[in-house]
């Protein structure tokens, strides 16, 4: 359940889909044997409308889930609309 911003750093509470930008990542989850060795569970994570301007959710084979900020373009882009 998604209940908080993401972002560490942020203290926005979920409300409403309106506000902000809700992300669905596969993570493949190897201590977990299906047949094939390995299952992917599905991480809900949302970003505040505040946090979701300059950051994204991205999922890292090394790191995990994280945060990141958006690329230069993606954030001019959006600062335009």
């Amino acid at each position: 359940m998604v209940n908080k911003c993401a972002n560490p750093a942020c203290s926005a509470t979920f409300r409403s889909l309106r506000a902000g930008k809700l992300f669905v990542k596969a993570v493949e989850d190897h201590s977990y044997s299906n047949g094939s060795g390995r299952s992917r569970q599905l991480h809900y994570l949302w970003l505040c409308s505040s946090c979701c301007r300059t950051m994204t959710v991205v999922a890292d084979k090394g790191k995990g889930i994280t945060i990141a900020p958006l690329p230069a373009s993606a954030t001019s882009v959006q600062a335009a609309s």
